[in-house]
């Protein structure tokens, strides 16, 4: 049977399906342009509710570096008010920043209602290049379809060219792929490439593709 969720906590579920989310940044002002969606529509007590009702459920856990794992209203409640930082006995800083997540059964739950794509996802990410210092990142992208993964990165080339070093990628293939931090895959293909110095833009050879987006978006229609 399909599951069953209201949509705070199908928006919950849907919004930590690729990271764990900070519970503080749930009520903040500018959610919406954090999610880069419409928000939860919860008020502050409904959304501690939920939350509750998810962790009581196995569905969702909240953790962090202080505190035992969340579990009651009164911890969620506070997790919201948290800032970054705090100042522990004598005075030292001491990292508190609550976040939730998925468990694998909760996982599985988004995954029989939203019935994602996983061979289409694409995972992307940048890092410093330690063998040259002139050039200050080397881009990766990380998909299973290696077809998928191969137009993605023409289309990076039309609409991303100074993001992307013609003649500088290297495909490689890994096994297993931990696709989040609750999923994982067989095995994935992946591209690593350098960003583009300025002098080389104006010879970027051009592909008729869609933007880089579209090969992101296509992976799941119930995000």
């Amino acid at each position: 049977m399909e599951p069953r969720f209201t949509r705070g906590e199908y928006w919950l579920l849907g919004t930590a399906v690729e990271n764990q989310w900070p519970v503080r940044l749930l009520i903040d002002s500018d959610l919406e342009l954090h999610v880069n969606k419409t928000g939860h529509g919860l008020t502050r007590e409904a959304l501690i509710e939920t939350l509750h009702r998810l962790i009581a459920l196995g569905l969702i856990f909240a953790q962090n570096e202080v505190d035992p794992p969340i579990s009651t209203p009164q911890q969620i409640e506070r997790a919201l008010d948290e800032t970054h930082w705090r100042f522990a006995t004598g005075g030292e800083r001491e990292k508190k920043n609550t976040s939730y997540g998925l468990t694998q059964e909760g996982g599985a739950q988004w995954e029989a209602f939203a019935a994602p794509d996983w061979q289409k996802y694409i995972r992307t990410s940048r890092h410093l290049n330690d063998r040259d210092d002139s050039d200050p990142s080397i881009r990766i992208a990380i998909c299973a379809d290696k077809s998928w993964l191969e137009s993605y990165f023409k289309s990076k080339c039309l609409y991303d060219p100074m993001h992307v070093s013609l003649g500088t990628e290297e495909w490689d293939y890994i096994a297993p792929w931990d696709v989040t931090y609750w999923k994982q895959l067989e095995g994935a293909h992946r591209v690593r490439f350098q960003a583009r110095d300025v002098t080389e833009a104006q010879n970027v050879k051009r592909y008729p593709l869609w933007h880089p987006q579209f090969f992101r978006s296509l992976w799941c229609a119930w995000k």
